[in-house]
């Protein structure tokens, strides 16, 4: 089990523009929802242990704006808009043609982690990486994914089931947030359930500026979310349906209530969606 293994080790960066990673150890990683838990979905179950035989790396804060415009530079790789955002209309989320990574309609630095990527610019980012180092760089599993970000705690969220404790670790739609979207009608939310608390930041904050993990990783929840490898499956059954439509991203987000931060919460996008919400996480075979 991963309890007990506190601080994962941190690895030296393959490149300038790489981002940092740590190892995380062997061990058995459980996945999905407990059966019964508040607010879980039929696809978060059911609730499964696999064995995770060897160790690995993840990169212990989000992708940032920086190293992906290094990638971008090198390649040439077009920004592409249709971002989903709600620049124009403060609550009222659509696909916008001038909505990139370089402008997600809030502003952010170097430091900030980047969004309005999709799955597939996800994927050339990570071959662009193995084409400047050693190699061995993709996403992370969606198990992993659970793994890295909880252990085996069979809690809503990693630091437990109280939202209240949210902002020391998760950048989420919370009092902060809430700022900008105060008077929006919230009707059609039947459960509208922001973290009961204040992180300082209304959309991305710098990558790392919370409190890590037990394993030194930042931002597991919230900031962005982060696609996984992977095509999404229906259920965490060993025979569920596969759709190579969609592929999923986790952890939630600057603009996501605190009921859909929980830790098996499943969020499937097509692979070339993009969001002002979405992100890239790495890990690296060992």
């Amino acid at each position: 089990m991963l309890t007990g293994c506190a601080g994962g080790r941190a690895l030296r960066a393959d490149c300038e523009a790489c981002p940092a990673m740590r190892r995380i150890p062997a061990g058995d990683a459980s996945f999905g929802s407990v059966a019964g838990a508040l607010y879980q979905r039929p696809d978060e179950l059911p609730r499964r242990t696999i064995r995770i035989e060897r160790a690995f790396a993840v990169s212990s804060r989000e992708v940032t704006r920086g190293q992906y415009a290094a990638f971008a530079h090198a390649t040439s790789r077009p920004a592409g808009g249709d971002c989903l955002t709600d620049r124009a209309h403060t609550g009222q989320w659509v696909y916008d043609a001038n909505t990139t990574w370089l402008d997600p309609g809030f502003e952010q630095g170097d430091d900030h982690p980047v969004a309005c990527v999709s799955y597939d610019d996800a994927l050339a980012y990570v071959d662009w990486l193995n084409s400047q180092t050693r190699g061995g760089y993709r996403l992370l599993t969606e198990l992993e994914w659970e793994y890295v970000a909880a252990g085996d705690a069979a809690t809503l969220f990693p630091w437990g089931d109280d939202k209240s404790r949210g902002c020391a670790f998760a950048n989420g739609f919370d009092e902060s947030t809430w700022t900008k979207y105060r008077g929006m009608d919230t009707a059609g939310y039947p459960l509208f359930d922001p973290l009961p608390c204040r992180d300082g930041w209304v959309n991305t904050a710098p990558v790392g500026s919370l409190t890590p993990n037990k394993l030194g990783v930042y931002d597991m929840i919230g900031n962005v979310s982060e696609w996984v490898a992977g095509c999404y499956r229906a259920s965490h059954a060993p025979d569920a349906a596969e759709s190579c439509d969609k592929h999923v991203a986790k952890g939630g987000s600057w603009g996501t209530l605190a009921h859909n931060l929980r830790t098996a919460e499943r969020f499937p996008y097509a692979a070339a969606h993009r969001d002002d919400s979405i992100g890239i996480r790495i890990a690296r075979d060992l």
